[in-house]
């Protein structure tokens, strides 16, 4: 598969964009965050897998926030023979369309669009190598799972057999030939998809003997419900028969029960009239002996009423005494109060008074403090100056002296090799002699021994006899041209440093120390005079405004500040004892205000008693005299006893024919009439019952006579036969192509382990570029890198850092889409990978781009990212710079001009990106 170009609407935060890749060969999309990198393969994804009408997760992220519009991708792809341009829009307005270019032109559009797509893939593309071959963003890199994939393993079996630049690679089996398997593939696809199940002649056939089944067992089912039917009407000629007898046998005895019935009922309405006559005498009665009860009651309550009228007139008459009591109280309790308040305003003024000449003694010692601080942080600060001057002027630190310490132990030892090894020249004078070594005269005793170290060319004279120069051997030459550069390095580095020598270096350094000692305890110092303060600023605003609120008069002298609390502790405990007092004072009057006004409510309330006791009183005399002036109290009980007789003899009269229609069991007589006539009701409905079922089977049975279920029965059995007979010959068929699949698969899995070999040369030959000659590894037989070897050192895959793992597995997905043929590869898609790599190894890493894809059918490798620096390496690189794709009114140039329809599409060149404006929306 190649992507030649991609198109995005409203996708996430990109309004519109066209990027045109490089159809082979390495096109780096190089932006900052957020302007649509990663979107461009997530866009990819739902492209091919999402219909339209999805409206899942990943689709509703990616509709753009704040526009009515959906998310929209079009891309031109070529795949296998295949090239189309395929475009989707999701959630507003969805749509789906289809352009094939070539072989021949098509177009479609909505689901058949999208059917036609995934079985073009899935016709062409391996969908697992195109997984594997990408990278995603803020994942390792890691491993690819490439073991399985078909399009790398048809590549590996080319490049075992030796077609594909692997002469020297041993040829596997010929038992296993490509094509045979392939063919074997070819006759199982036949009968079985890849997942196992059945399709072809053996999914007919299947089809067929399930159908046959189906229709033989429908037929037999039907033959078994006749004769279920038949059964049935044969029973329900006997049941409608039995019914109707049972019910001409029980309409005698129901006639008999209505007649007993009908002579009952006239006894019941006369035993129901006697008792409605006893009901009203003995409600008459009872209205009479409650109007007797009433006049007795309504006598009792004025009694009652005359008494309470005397027991409120003597509680209130008691009250008064009280009440004058608890005003008086009230009057004293006032004075109190008023003198406890004035006692506590003159004690809280004094306590007030102390407590100001307690602060005011607090500033003055505070004001003292806070200046001899001020002196000592100017001493510190002063100090702390000096001391920085002392720091500035001197460039050496501790790893500047270290170093120059380095340098002369180098030189040391330098002159020490150079001597140890260095020949001797001994001089010996039988008189004394002067000589001149190297143009310095010395001067020899008789019979003195001198010896020279011959460490570089020396030059010997004896004026006006000898002249002898000793030249030291290459060994002795390299010493001392080693101890010249250590000679010449220490005195470069002492004069980059501006001192004499070490010892001038350590002297400096020495008082570099001393001055940082001096600042830190000045700082120290400093501190501490400034905590609580911050700065010198703030202790000198803190110093002037306790003066300020000193005044300018500042008596001489400290003053007694602990006497001064003491009587201002005093004063205000005072105070608090005159506050509570007032306090107690001012309870004690409330209470007693309550006291009164309770005395008051008292007053009122008995007083309101008494009167409407009198009231009550009054008007219960006159509803009693109005009583007995209607009826007296002797008519109210001779009225009484004559309905009580009265009611007794109606109930003595309904009780005597009650009595005599119990005789004859009225209840037990209706509840036979009522049963018998329920029984006549339920046979007939029986009988309607079964009647109607008679009808029904008998239809039935006149429907499947006119079906004809045994001569379909016949011709299902015959039919089912047929079926079973094929599906066992294609069952056989389909078996045998499993069993040759099987075997070829597993003759082919013996010559896997030569696949090892060419795809292991591929990577190790991009590996080596990045890691160097050195290096060599072991991949398993699923293609997974287990252990690498550099420089003699073996390290498994997993204990490799992390960087050195997104090499090799890069390396490996390079690898692979070297390998696999050109019309079976899938593009490399890396998303901001390589964060693990240090520049060295980036910069080769450029080379192995270039190495994997420098042949005429190369792969198409497609790189994002917000760091371009890590792929500056990669030498055929086709670079597209993004920038931000906004909708118009985003940014400043679409206010200075309109946003316009693109009517015909700029001309493009491999690796350009486009950014088309959208026509404003109508309204």
């Amino acid at each position: 598969m190649r992507l030649h170009r991609i198109r995005l609407r409203d996708f996430r935060g990109v309004h519109d964009r066209e990027v045109t890749l490089a159809e082979r060969g390495v096109t780096v999309l190089q932006g900052d965050n957020e302007v649509g990198k990663t979107s461009t393969v997530a866009a990819l994804d739902l492209l091919f897998d999402a219909a339209d009408s999805s409206r899942r997760a990943e689709i509703r992220a990616a509709q753009p926030s704040g526009v009515d519009a959906g998310p929209e991708v079009e891309a031109e792809v070529s795949t296998g023979p295949y090239r189309f341009v395929y475009r989707k829009r999701w959630l507003r307005r969805p749509r789906t369309e289809l352009t094939v270019l070539a072989p021949s032109s098509e177009q479609l559009t909505g689901a058949e669009a999208h059917a036609r797509v995934s079985a073009i893939l899935d016709e062409t593309m391996d969908r697992v190598l195109w997984r594997g071959l990408r990278v995603e963003q803020h994942t390792a890199v890691g491993q690819a799972d490439l073991g399985g994939q078909d399009a790398l393993t048809r590549a590996l079996d080319r490049a075992a057999s030796g077609a594909v630049g692997a002469a020297s690679s041993p040829r596997p089996d010929p038992s296993v030939d490509d094509g045979l398997v392939e063919r074997a593939v070819e006759e199982l696809r036949r009968y079985r998809t890849p997942g196992g199940r059945a399709t072809g002649e053996l999914r007919l056939a299947e089809v067929r003997r399930s159908a046959a089944e189906a229709e033989h067992e429908r037929c037999r089912t039907a033959l078994e419900a006749v004769e279920r039917d038949v059964a049935v009407r044969d029973r329900l000629d006997a049941d409608v028969a039995t019914v109707r007898a049972r019910r001409r046998a029980h309409a005698a005895e129901v006639a008999e029960l209505e007649d007993r019935w009908s002579g009952l009922q006239s006894r019941l309405r006369e035993v129901e009239t006697a008792r409605s006559r006893a009901v009203l005498a003995r409600e008459r009665a009872d209205s009479a002996r409650e109007r007797r009860a009433s006049r007795d009651a309504l006598v009792a309550a004025l009694g009652a009423d005359a008494d309470v009228v005397t027991r409120a007139a003597e509680a209130l008459a008691a009250h008064e005494g009280e009440h004058a009591a608890a005003r008086d109280e009230r009057d004293a309790r006032r004075a109190a109060d008023t003198a406890a308040r004035n006692e506590a305003g003159a004690a809280r003024r004094r306590a007030d008074d102390a407590a100001r000449a307690v602060s005011a003694a607090r500033d003055r010692a505070e004001l003292a403090d806070l200046a001899d601080r001020l002196q000592r942080a100017e001493v510190a600060r002063t100090g702390l100056a000096a001391a920085g001057r002392v720091l500035a002027a001197t460039a050496l630190d501790a790893d500047d002296l270290a170093g120059l310490e380095d340098l002369a132990r180098d030189l040391v030892r330098a002159e020490a090799a150079r001597d140890a090894a260095a020949a001797r020249l001994e001089l010996t004078a039988p008189a004394g002699l002067t000589v001149l070594v190297d143009g310095t005269e010395v001067t020899l005793g008789a019979g003195e021994t001198r010896t020279l170290p011959v460490a570089g060319s020396r030059a010997l004279s004896v004026p006006g006899v000898l002249d002898v120069r000793v030249r030291p051997g290459l060994d002795e030459a390299g010493r001392d041209d080693a101890v010249r550069e250590r000679q010449q390095a220490l005195a470069e580095r002492c004069e980059e440093l501006g001192v004499a020598g070490v010892e001038d270096a350590r002297v400096a350094r020495r008082e570099a120390d001393d001055a940082e000692r001096r600042a830190e305890e000045h700082r120290a110092a400093l501190a501490r005079e400034l905590a609580g303060h911050g700065d010198a600023t703030a202790l000198r605003a803190a110093h002037d405004a306790i003066r300020d609120r000193l005044g300018e008069d500042i008596p001489e002298g400290d003053a007694d500040v602990p006497a001064l609390r003491t009587a201002a502790d005093a004063a205000r405990d005072a105070a608090d004892q005159a506050a509570r007092a007032a306090d107690e004072a001012a309870a004690a009057c409330r209470a007693a205000e309550d006291a009164v006004r309770d005395a008051d409510t008292r007053a009122a309330v008995l007083a309101e008693r008494a009167a409407d006791a009198r009231h009550a009183h009054a008007r219960r005399a006159e509803e009693l005299r109005a009583a007995r002036a209607a009826e007296a109290d002797a008519d109210l009980a001779d009225a009484e006893g004559e309905r009580l007789a009265r009611a007794r003899d109606a109930e003595r009269e309904h009780e005597a024919l009650a009595a005599a229609l119990a005789d004859d069991d009225p209840d037990t007589v209706e509840a036979r009439v009522v049963n018998a006539r329920a029984v006549d009701e339920r046979l007939g409905g029986e009988a309607v019952r079964l009647e109607r079922e008679h009808a029904e089977t008998t239809g039935r049975l006149q429907a499947a006579g006119l079906e004809g279920w045994h001569d379909q029965e016949a011709a299902a059995a015959a039919e089912l036969e047929v079926a079973v007979r094929e599906h066992d010959a294609v069952a056989r068929r389909s078996a045998a192509a499993q069993r040759l699949h099987d075997t070829l698969a597993r003759h082919r899995e013996r010559v896997r382990r030569s696949y090892v070999a060419p795809f292991r040369a591929q990577v190790e030959r991009l590996a080596r570029i990045v890691f160097g000659s050195s290096l060599s590894l072991e991949i398993d037989e699923d293609l997974r890198i287990t252990h690498r070897t550099l420089d003699g050192t073996t390290v498994a895959f997993g204990a490799l850092s992390s960087g050195a793992q997104e090499q090799l597995g890069l390396c490996a997905r390079l690898a692979c889409a070297a390998l696999v043929d050109p019309a079976d590869g899938v593009p490399v898609v890396i998303d901001d990978a390589l964060g693990h790599t240090d520049p060295e190894r980036l910069a080769r890493l450029g080379a192995v781009f270039t190495a994997a894809t420098a042949a005429d059918g190369a792969a198409q490798v497609i790189v994002l990212t917000c760091t371009p620096e890590r792929y500056h390496g990669i030498g055929a690189a086709t670079v597209v710079p993004l920038a931000p794709s906004r909708r118009p009114g985003e940014h400043a140039r679409e206010r200075e001009a309109p946003a316009a329809v693109v009517e015909d599409t700029p001309a493009r060149t491999p690796g350009t990106v486009v950014d088309l404006p959208r026509a404003p929306r109508a309204g």
